[in-house]
């Protein structure tokens, strides 16, 4: 009866990690868009910097969604 309810605890918490590592990579989207608008609207000499920085970001996001997947 303890197993039963560890297995189905654990279950549910892979699948909400995968969940949340999904809306990780949707809001490292949306940073990427934001930063690329602000980017073409303000030049200043740090927006390569910014710009390089949110694609570290989408690329960390998709390697957490690797990992998690791997966990599973």
């Amino acid at each position: 009866m303890n197993l039963d309810i560890l297995s189905i605890f654990l279950t549910v918490q892979k699948y909400f990690f995968v969940a949340l590592s999904f809306l990780y990579l949707i809001f490292s989207i949306i940073i990427v868009k934001q930063i690329a608008v602000m980017a073409r609207d303000i030049k200043d000499k740090l927006n390569p910097i910014i710009v390089s920085f949110s694609y570290i970001q989408l690329a960390f996001s998709i390697f957490v969604i690797f990992l998690t997947l791997l966990w599973l």
